[in-house]
Order: structure tokens, then sequence, then C-alpha cells
């Protein structure tokens, strides 16, 4: 199934990057590794989107500079001082931008393994559900698939800590949406993440 799909992402040199990494990688070493994981995303989201849409922050900031030979996509600068806003306002823009009858897909550039099964997987249910997130272990997601934009979106969790989708998912559902969660897959943002992911994760 066709979907729009955006990719949320910081600007190497505008915002940190990976910090959690850098002990391992060295901050170089870090920022190479995002934009490594970022081209392996856009390249897995063609498969659901010719042209994903790459939402980058900080708004004011020109992001081809930053993000040089990135495959084929559509730069799309987002306003919002938090992870939460950040996300909302790139589904609002997408939206805006793509197909109404299209589902939406959100990513971010941390999980450049994620199956694309796990994404056709969601737009499946679509019919079904109104959400279908892609856990991950520590309490947050490496995607969402959104039959429609949701209004309120960024009230609805704090971005980050280990009950992020735990509290989205209950506000979605107090808002009288229906929620799927499908096995998790993890983000790679630690030491033992990167190694894991390296080794193939076997």
């Amino acid at each position: 199934m066709q979907a729009t799909v955006v990719i949320l992402t910081k600007l190497p040199g505008h915002l940190p990057i990976k910090t959690r990494l850098q002990p391992l990688l060295g901050e170089q070493g870090a920022v190479d590794f995002h934009l490594e994981a970022l081209r392996l995303t856009i390249s897995m989201a063609h498969q659901f989107d010719e042209k994903p849409l790459l939402a980058t922050s900080p708004f004011e900031a020109d992001p081809e500079p930053a993000l040089p030979n990135m495959p084929r996509c559509t730069f799309m600068p987002i306003a919002g001082n938090d992870g939460a806003t950040c996300l909302e306002n790139a589904i609002e823009n997408a939206r805006s931008l793509a197909h109404a009858s299209q589902p939406l897909v959100a990513l971010g550039a941390d999980s450049p393994d994620l199956p694309p099964e796990r994404i056709a997987q969601a737009l499946d249910l679509m019919p079904e559900y109104d959400v279908v997130f892609v856990p991950t272990s520590d309490g947050g997601f490496s995607c969402m698939v959104l039959r429609a934009p949701i209004a309120g979106l960024a009230q609805g969790f704090q971005y980050g800590g280990t009950a992020a989708l735990a509290s989205l998912q209950a506000w979605m559902e107090s808002e009288g949406l229906k929620v799927r969660l499908l096995e998790p897959w993890d983000d790679v943002d630690t030491p033992e993440q990167y190694q894991a992911y390296r080794a193939g994760r076997a």
C-alpha cells in the first residue's frame, strides 16, 4: 500500500546528534552514523512513497548543506521547540502536501534496519485501526502509522522517557481512537544497540 512518509530528523551542526553514542563513536562518528542511518531510512521509505518528506529541525536552518547526498526526498523544515510539537507539525504539514486519502507513516532516523514488513503490516491494519505503532523497548516507538492527522497530538505525551508511548496511547484512546501495537523494534541510541545493529541484531 502506498502512503505519505514523513521522516523527522535533526540537522547536524545545529542541534546535538546521537549524544548517547558519542562516548563510543566520538562527535563526528555519531554525526556520520546519523547521516548513514538517515540515508538508509529514506531508501527503505521509497517502498511506500516515491519521494518521502524529510521534516528537519531547527525550522530556521537550511537543511540541504547539513544533509548532503540524501536519496530522493523533499525537505520540509518544521517549527517546534520540543519533539512532540515537531511531530504534530510534521504530520499536519505532510497532509497538506500529500494525497488526503493516503495514510501517514511517521519515522525517525534512529532505526535504519526497521523491517519494511512492519510498516506494510501497519498499513494493512488501517481499515480497522486509527493508529498503529511499532514500539521500542525503552517505552517509545520507532514508527507510527495514522489513518489521518490527529488534532492536539503534542499534548498527548512527553516526547522521550519510558512512558512516552504509554501516555500517548492512553491519550489517543481517551479521544476515541483505536490503537494497535505491533512487535517492538528498537532504535539505535546506545552503544549496546549500536553494536547489536552492526552485528546484524542477531
